[in-house]
C-alpha cells in the first residue's frame, strides 16, 4: 500500500457492539475505514494493552507515526473532567476506573483526547449546520445503550464530575428492574437497543432482529417501545426548550423503523404549546464514520488546525 504525506486524526468510535476507526486529514476526508466488534478488539482481562495492539497494528497498517497528530476516542462511558479516565462504563465493564490517556500517549507519544461518544456523533451533525451561539441542542442515540448529548452556549454540558447527560439512567417509577449500571429503575432497561433484543428473543423470534420493525411494528408491545423511547426524549426536551433535537443511533437506523410514531408520541408528551410547538427534530447521518469524523472535527479545533 502506498503511503500518503498527509497529517492525520486518528478517529476511534467505541460503541457497545462495535469499534469504528479511520483517519482523517484536516479536509475532512476519511481513509482507512475500518469496523470491528468490540469484542474482537477489546480484552477484558488486558483492555488498555489490547487498544494500544490494536491502534498500533492500525496506525502500522496504514500510516507512519509521524504523520499522527493525535488520537481522539469516544466511548459508551461517563468521563472524567480531566478527560483522561472513564469512571463507569456499563456496556464496557472491564474499562471502568481506568486511565485510558496516560497509557496510551506514553506509548504512542502523540495526543490522546477521549470523550463520551455521543458528544464526538453530535458534533459531527453541528459541524454540518449553521448552529447560533446561544442555540440549545439535544442529542439522542439509540444503539446498545441510551446515549445522551446536550449542547449548549457552544460546548457540551459535563457537569461537576463529568457525569452530566446520563439520561439512560434516570429513574422511572415502577421499574424495579436492576440496570448495568447498578442502579434500580433506569429507563434504558425499556428504551435501548438491549431492550429491544430482549423484546425479540422474547415475542419476535420468528423474523431477523434487523427486520423486527418491518414485520411487527403494528404490535401492541413494539408501540410501548416506541413511547419508551419518546418519555426521556420528550422529559429532557420539557427541560431545555433546545432550538434542535437530533435523533440516531442503530436502534432508529433499522429498517422501517416508525419514526413518525416516535415523533408523535414525543409531542404528546411535551408540554404545550411550549416547547411543543414549533419543536425541530431532525435525524443523524446514517453512516458508520459520524463519530470518527466527530471526533477529528473537535481535536483540529483543540489543536488549531484548519
Amino acid at each position: 500500500m502506498q503511503r500518503q504525506d498527509k497529517s492525520y486524526v486518528i478517529g476511534v468510535d467505541i460503541g457497545g457492539t462495535h469499534i469504528r476507526i479511520g483517519a482523517v486529514a484536516s479536509d475532512n476526508s476519511l481513509s482507512f475505514f475500518q469496523k470491528h466488534k468490540v469484542y474482537e478488539v477489546i480484552d477484558v482481562d488486558q483492555p488498555i494493552e489490547s487498544l494500544i495492539f490494536f491502534l498500533d497494528a492500525y496506525i502500522q497498517e496504514n500510516l507512519r507515526i509521524e504523520q499522527v497528530l493525535a488520537v481522539g476516542m469516544g466511548f459508551p462511558s461517563i468521563i472524567s473532567k480531566d478527560k483522561k479516565s472513564i469512571h463507569s462504563t456499563p456496556n464496557l465493564e472491564c474499562l471502568s476506573n481506568t486511565n485510558i490517556v496516560d497509557r496510551i500517549e506514553a506509548f504512542f507519544s502523540i495526543p490522546v483526547f477521549i470523550e463520551n461518544d455521543v458528544n464526538y456523533l453530535l458534533q459531527f451533525e453541528i459541524a454540518k449546520r449553521d448552529i447560533g451561539e446561544q442555540d440549545i441542542v439535544l442529542g439522542f442515540y439509540i444503539g446498545t445503550g441510551f446515549g445522551n448529548s446536550i449542547y449548549i452556549n457552544q460546548q457540551f454540558l459535563e457537569g461537576k464530575n463529568g457525569a452530566a447527560a446520563e439520561l439512560g439512567h434516570i429513574p422511572v417509577m415502577g421499574n424495579e428492574e436492576i440496570c448495568q449500571c447498578g442502579n434500580v429503575g433506569c429507563i434504558e432497561m425499556h428504551a435501548s437497543g438491549k431492550a429491544l433484543v430482549a423484546l425479540h428473543k422474547k415475542y419476535f423470534s420468528d423474523v431477523p432482529f434487523h427486520q423486527v420493525f418491518a414485520k411487527y411494528g403494528s404490535d401492541s408491545k413494539i408501540d410501548a417501545f416506541i413511547r419508551a423511547l419518546a418519555v426521556p426524549i420528550a422529559t429532557e426536551i420539557n427541560i431545555f426548550d433546545p432550538h434542535l433535537v437530533m435523533i440516531g443511533g442503530g436502534v432508529i437506523s433499522m429498517e422501517q423503523f416508525p419514526k413518525e410514531r416516535l415523533e408523535y408520541h414525543i409531542q404528546s408528551y411535551c408540554r404545550k404549546p411550549y416547547p411543543a410547538q414549533g419543536l425541530k427534530m431532525e435525524y443523524a447521518e446514517d453512516t458508520n464514520a459520524a463519530g470518527i469524523l466527530g471526533a477529528a472535527t473537535a481535536i483540529f479545533k483543540k489543536l488549531g488546525v484548519s
